[in-house]
C-alpha cells in the first residue's frame, strides 16, 4: 500500500527550504517558497553569470526560447512587474497576431487572443529572474556547489537535506532543510539517488523523438517581417522538418530550424539556407535571404519526451518534491518547458499562501493536471509523425485528424486559430476545441474538401 504523507502545515515562514538547480524551475520554485519559509536556498554545481550571458549548464540556451502566455501570467503572478521590466530593457511584445503559424503545412490565418506575448532569448529572461531572485532578503542563492546526493533521516521515511561533495566551510558536509525541491533538470541525477537509498525506482514514460536542431542569430532588415515577431513552421506527417525564428531583445533574430526523428539537421550556412528552401512557407527563406548572420550555426540534440512517474512510487519520501524537467521534458520544438514549470511554481506558492506544505504525494497529484495536458499536447503532434516511432491508439489517430482538420479550416478563419492558439499556450484546456462552436466549421470545412 502506497504511503500518504498527508500535508502539512507551513512552518509559520520559520523554515529552511532548499532547491537544486538555479535554471528558471529552480528560480521560480524559490519564489514560490518565500511564501511559507523564512529562508529559501538555491544551489546550483555551475558559477552563475552576473549579466546576461549563457552558461555551461544550460547547454541549449543559445536556441529559440518561447514563453506561453499561461507561463507568462505564471511569471507575473510570481514576479510582479516582470513583464514590464523586460521590455522596458528590449524585449520585444505584442498579441498573437502579430505571429506567422504554419501547422501541418497550414498557414494559419493571424487571430488575436487577448494576451500578450513577449519575445527574448533565454539567457535575458532567466538574468532578469535571476536577478530579482537574489534581490528576495530570504532567498540565498549559491553557486559552483557539488551535491552527492540526498540526506535522509534514520527513519528512511524523510529527506532532511542533500550532502556536499565537499565540506562548505561551516565543518558540516550536510546542507538540511525542512524540504527539498529538485529542479535540476531532465539529466537529475535525483531518481539515481532514491534508488540507492532503497526508496524505490522511478517509473518513466519516454517517446523517442531524436530531435536535431540548429540555430543562428541574425540581422534583418526592419522591412522584412513588416512588424511580426515570430515564425514558427511545424512539421508534416510526412516530412519531419521545420522551423521557428523571433525577435529578441538586442534587435537580431534568432533563427532555429529542427528535424526530427533522426534526420538531418543542416550543419552550415549554405545547408542552412537550402533547408529554409523546403518548407512549407518561404517567409523564414525570404528573412534570412534579405539578413546577414551574425555567427555559425550552433546544433543541440534532443532524444526524447521522458516523464519521471513520482506519483507511481509506493512510499514517496517526506520532505521531497520535484519540479520542471526534473519530472517531465517535452520536445522543445513546441516551447513548453518554461511555461510548466513556471505553472508549477505557481500552484506550489498558491498552496503555501493557504497555508499548507504539500506532501510528495500530494504535490505530484497536484501538478499532474498542468503535466497532463502539456504531454498530451506534445507526444500527440510528434506521433502525427510518421517517422517517430511509437504506439497510435485509435485516440490519438482521431485527435490528429480532427487537429488537421482544424488548421486546415484556420487557414481562413482567425477564431479557429484564436481558440487553437489559445489552448496550444496553454490557457485554454484541449477540451475548448471540441466545442460544437468550434466543431461545427471543422467539420464543415472538411467535408467541403472531399
Amino acid at each position: 500500500m502506497a504511503t500518504d504523507h498527508r500535508a502539512s502545515p507551513v512552518p509559520n515562514g520559520t523554515g529552511h527550504a532548499l532547491v537544486i538547480g538555479a535554471g528558471m524551475a529552480g528560480l521560480a520554485i524559490a519564489q514560490a517558497l518565500t511564501a511559507g519559509f523564512e529562508r529559501v536556498t538555491v544551489v546550483d554545481r555551475d558559477r552563475l553569470p552576473t549579466e546576461t550571458s549563457p552558461r555551461r549548464g544550460v547547454p541549449q540556451d543559445r536556441h529559440l526560447h518561447l514563453l506561453l502566455p499561461a507561463g507568462l501570467d505564471a511569471l507575473e503572478a510570481l514576479f510582479p512587474g516582470l513583464v514590464d521590466q523586460l521590455c522596458a530593457q528590449g524585449a520585444r511584445t505584442g498579441d498573437t497576431d502579430r505571429l506567422r503559424i504554419c501547422l501541418n503545412g497550414y498557414r494559419l490565418a493571424p487571430a488575436r487572443t487577448g494576451h500578450r506575448a513577449v519575445f527574448c532569448s533565454r539567457p535575458f529572461l532567466e538574468s532578469h529572474v535571476r536577478r530579482r531572485v537574489r534581490e528576495q532578503p530570504s532567498i540565498t542563492v549559491r553557486d559552483g556547489v557539488h551535491i552527492r546526493g540526498l540526506a535522509v533521516a534514520r527513519d528512511g521515511g524523510h529527506i532532511e537535506g542533500v550532502e556536499l561533495a565537499s565540506p562548505d566551510g561551516e565543518g558540516d558536509d550536510v546542507l538540511r532543510a525542512e524540504v527539498v525541491v529538485d529542479c535540476s533538470g531532465r539529466r537529475s541525477p535525483v531518481p539515481g539517488w532514491l534508488a540507492e537509498l532503497g526508496l524505490g525506482t522511478v517509473e518513466v514514460d519516454e517517446l523517442d523523438v531524436q530531435v536535431r536542431y540548429v540555430t543562428r542569430r541574425y540581422q534583418l532588415p526592419d522591412a522584412v517581417m513588416d512588424g511580426d515577431h515570430h515564425v514558427l513552421v511545424g512539421p508534416t506527417p510526412d516530412v519531419p522538418r521545420g522551423a521557428a525564428m523571433t525577435h529578441v531583445e538586442d534587435g537580431s533574430w534568432i533563427v532555429t530550424l529542427f528535424a526530427m526523428a533522426g534526420a538531418q539537421a543542416p550543419t552550415d550556412g549554405d545547408d542552412f539556407m537550402r533547408f529554409a528552401a523546403d518548407l512549407p512557407i518561404r517567409d523564414v527563406q525570404e528573412a534570412i535571404g534579405a539578413g546577414r548572420a551574425m555567427d555559425d550555426p550552433a546544433p543541440y540534440r534532443f532524444p526524447a519526451n521522458r516523464r519521471h512517474r513520482y506519483e507511481r512510487l509506493q512510499d514517496l519520501p517526506a520532505g521531497f518534491l520535484a519540479a520542471g524537467d526534473a519530472v517531465c521534458s517535452f520536445n522543445p520544438i513546441y516551447g513548453q518547458g518554461m511555461t510548466v514549470a513556471a505553472s508549477q511554481a505557481r500552484i506550489l506558492q498558491e498552496r503555501l499562501r493557504a497555508g499548507d506544505l504539500p506532501s510528495a504525494r500530494t504535490w505530484f497529484g497536484d501538478i499532474a493536471a498542468v503535466i497532463d495536458v502539456a504531454w498530451q499536447l506534445a507526444i500527440g503532434s510528434d506521433l502525427a509523425v510518421e517517422a517517430v516511432h511509437g504506439r497510435r491508439p485509435l485516440s490519438v489517430r482521431m485527435r490528429n485528424r480532427y487537429l488537421t482538420w482544424l488548421q486546415a479550416a484556420a487557414v481562413d478563419d482567425p477564431r479557429l486559430t484564436e481558440r487553437l492558439v489559445r489552448v496550444l499556450g496553454m490557457v485554454d484546456p484541449p477540451s475548448r476545441l471540441l466545442q460544437p462552436t468550434t466543431i461545427a466549421p471543422v467539420l464543415r470545412g472538411a467535408l467541403l474538401t472531399r
